[in-house]
């Protein structure tokens, strides 16, 4: 919503530069719990899985959201001359991207459910790699 403030001839660092940083702070806080997550939703031997369809999910979600939100707040080829007609439509864009991420909010809120601390497994405290592969070894032994 801070982008709502970017209008005709804004100042980078008054207008720009703060929406920016909020948006940066916002994916360095959602992301990396968001991947945790559904990671930890499948079992270890899918692991690599998860991850390529996660990777997948999220970079196509991103090249349709290029595609379809332009068109959805009206910005054609022509609002790119007219600086006040591409400034509406991008506020409007922006609108839509906050309800967006307003929905998501809820749905993840009402979605993803954290197992009661009984229901958490015991995890050994060990240097392993959970797909199976041998223990990574703290000592050396004499050749």
């Amino acid at each position: 919503l801070l982008m709502t403030r970017v209008q005709v001839g804004s100042h980078y660092l008054t207008s720009v530069l703060p929406s920016v940083v909020v948006f940066g702070a916002g994916l360095v806080l959602t992301v990396a719990p968001l991947t945790t997550t559904v990671l930890a939703a499948v079992e270890a031997t899918h692991a690599g899985v998860a991850s390529g369809v996660n990777n997948a999910v999220a970079r196509v979600a991103g090249l349709v959201a290029v595609a379809v939100l332009p068109a959805l707040a009206g910005l054609t080829g022509a609002a790119y001359r007219q600086p006040q007609r591409f400034s509406d439509g991008f506020h409007t864009a922006v609108l839509i991207g906050a309800g967006l991420c307003a929905a998501r909010a809820v749905a993840s809120a009402l979605g993803i459910v954290n197992p009661a601390a009984a229901d958490v497994a015991e995890v050994p405290h060990s240097l392993s790699c959970p797909v199976n592969a041998p223990t990574y070894r703290t000592h050396r032994h004499p050749a």
